[in-house]
């Protein structure tokens, strides 16, 4: 990575391979979304035989039911702020077993053995600082603030928008099991390098993490979404 070899962001992350965050991978607690579901499911059709007629209930269970749903895969990156706009590509983990890096310095990565964005739990994205041309990119990931969005556009043409709410730098070699969570509210992190160059180990000493908190979906641009 960097002018000096193009090393994997997360070679990364020695954020805990897979085998130190399967326990915390596995999912906990019954998330709400969920609970809404399952109640609605207990419930049944009064009369056994008869399809039950709409009811003021309907629209909360095919909600619950949308939301329930696993979100589709992510397809590009969008953060306002940095004018970013980037092609999402699907990783697992490398050779030794830590997430791996995008392939391109323009691209950004998303570990597709966790959750997807918008998915209960922390969806994670790694990106290079830098490549063996100049500034790759999540260059100016450090500049974000909280309140600042990002934007994930997925694969079926839905979005969803999360809100900046927290940085933190910490060493290239730290065990960051709390990134691999699959409950609790929707989230991202956005990783990438930073810190010093380390000749001996030939990374960054450190890595920055910006973690942000779905807010909403941005309205649709779809045709015949306008109302009236």
């Amino acid at each position: 990575m960097g002018t000096r070899t193009a090393i994997g962001v997360a070679s990364a992350l020695a954020v805990a391979g897979v085998a130190g965050a399967a326990v915390l991978m596995a999912p906990g607690w019954l998330h709400p979304r969920a609970a809404a579901v399952r109640a609605a499911d207990s419930a049944g059709p009064a009369v056994v035989g008869v399809r039950p007629s709409p009811g003021p209930s309907d629209p909360t269970t095919a909600a619950a039911r949308a939301l329930l749903a696993p979100a589709p895969p992510p397809a590009t990156l969008v953060i306002p702020a940095l004018q970013v706009r980037a092609v999402v590509e699907a990783v697992g983990t490398d050779a030794q077993g830590r997430m791996a890096a995008p392939s391109q310095a323009d691209h950004v990565a998303w570990f597709n053995q966790g959750p997807a964005p918008g998915d209960a739990g922390d969806a994670l994205i790694d990106g290079h600082l830098d490549w063996t041309n100049g500034p790759a990119v999540f260059w100016l990931l450090g500049k974000l603030r909280a309140g600042d969005e990002v934007d994930v556009l997925r694969a079926d043409g839905s979005q969803a928008r999360f809100q900046v709410d927290a940085t933190a730098t910490v060493r290239y070699d730290a065990r960051m099991e709390q990134l691999f969570v699959r409950t609790g509210p929707p989230s991202v992190s956005l990783i990438t390098c930073s810190g010093s160059w380390d000749r001996q180990h030939g990374t960054y000493q450190d890595r920055l993490l910006v973690h942000a908190t779905l807010i909403a979906a941005p309205p649709s641009d779809k045709p015949g979404d306008e109302g009236g």
